[in-house]
């Protein structure tokens, strides 16, 4: 924000909050691989022909993807971004298609992320994108310092970089690695297996972005850049809350894949109560810290500008942040075991909410109508239906 200014940062945040909408491009085929590398694993067999097969086809979606980008970046991006008449409708495009490419490396990168979780090995999953935004945020400091024209193109290019090629590097090694073991094992069913999984997956995704990645997309059509600015610092802060939890999550997914696989369904119930009851208390906590903190934050994130963000509006994200470690719980675990059926039930009828009550409650409340719209949609949806799912699950496993 140092070094773009408000009107340009607000470009900034418009374009790295797609990254939700880019992960969609590995198709689904990493939480496929994942999922099948747990049930090889519970099962004391080798997986190396699914993680080839995976990569066989990661390759062709990777090239696919950014060629589709490539076509669709001139009518998408002057849309986008209509609120910043600043920029001519090439500059939109040359910002919107180089951001998308990074994201679209980034989300093919990620497999390698799947196949570290499933492999039981979280750690090198969680320090490699540390590292990548450590690397990034290395490259705006030194953008922000230099003379350089275009410093916003620069800015997302170095940010991105580096998230995007590290993934990309480890998947390559892991393919490396695995190929060797797998001549002779591929066959026709692996690869039907993996990608018939990985579209229910993708679908899925699909719908949840348009519940969980809806919101800039309305932002960008109704709210000016000061307003921009005040959502996107907020809720990145708020929502590193999420993250923390989520990461958990993540590396329990194989743990429940294994467990489900045995039928042993204490385990899953132990875990289950073990980290939601920590969950809960430690976004209701932090969000309880960040009225006093969030000030604080905003201060030291964005010195030189004159940014407020209201208590109101704090404690709603913190209520939305105590509805989505509830829900994100209960989705892990359908996924785990790859019963997709209840997340597909619920899915379109809360993206339909989302949708609607975002896009009609912004025009009307601005930075509470979006909030107040994500709030309202799981609560009618996700929060009670998805519970009632996995303990039909526990009920039948103990009959």
């Amino acid at each position: 924000m140092n070094g773009l200014g408000i009107e340009q940062y607000a470009i900034f945040a418009l374009l790295t909050a797609l990254m939700g909408w880019y992960m969609l491009a590995d198709m689904g085929i990493g939480l496929s691989l994942q999922n099948n590398i747990s049930k090889r694993r519970a099962q004391n067999h080798p997986y190396d022909d699914y993680i080839t097969a995976t990569l066989s086809i990661a390759i062709f979606l990777l090239f696919f993807t950014i060629l589709v980008l490539y076509f669709a970046s001139p009518y998408l991006a002057p849309t986008y971004l209509k609120q910043f008449v600043q920029l001519d409708d090439a500059a939109k495009v040359q910002l919107f298609f180089i951001t998308g490419a990074l994201f679209i490396g980034a989300a093919i990168g990620g497999i390698s992320y799947k196949i570290w979780y499933a492999e039981q090995k979280g750690y090198f999953a969680n320090i490699l994108p540390a590292a990548g935004s450590l690397i990034g945020y290395v490259g705006i400091m030194f953008v922000n310092d230099s003379e350089l024209p275009n410093k916003l193109l620069l800015s997302l290019i170095v940010f991105l970089a580096p998230s995007a090629l590290l993934p990309l590097v480890a998947v390559v090694l892991q393919g490396i690695k695995h190929i060797k073991n797998s001549y002779g094992k591929l066959t026709p069913d692996i690869f039907t297996t993996s990608i018939k999984q990985a579209l229910n997956f993708w679908f899925l995704l699909l719908i949840t972005s348009m519940s969980l990645q809806i919101d800039y997309l309305v932002i960008s059509q109704f709210l000016k850049a000061e307003d921009i600015v005040v959502y996107n610092l907020s809720t990145r802060i708020s929502w590193f809350i999420l993250f923390l939890y989520v990461s958990a999550l993540t590396a329990l997914w194989p743990i429940f894949s294994e467990a489900i696989a045995q039928n042993n369904w204490a385990l899953v119930k132990s875990l289950t109560k073990k980290y939601l009851g920590f969950g809960l208390v430690f976004a209701f906590t932090c969000s309880l810290l960040l009225v006093w903190l969030m000030p604080i934050a905003v201060r030291f994130l964005a010195p030189n500008e004159t940014i407020i963000i209201p208590v109101m509006f704090i404690l709603l994200l913190g209520i939305y942040q105590v509805l989505r470690v509830w829900t994100d719980t209960f989705t892990m675990i359908l996924q785990s075991m790859s019963d997709l059926k209840p997340l597909w039930i619920v899915g379109p009828f809360q993206a339909i909410l989302s949708i609607t009550l975002q896009w009609h409650l912004a025009q009307s409340m601005g930075l509470y109508g979006i909030i107040l719209g994500n709030i309202l949609s799981f609560a009618l949806t996700s929060a009670w239906f998805l519970p009632r799912a996995v303990m039909r699950h526990y009920k039948n496993s103990t009959v």
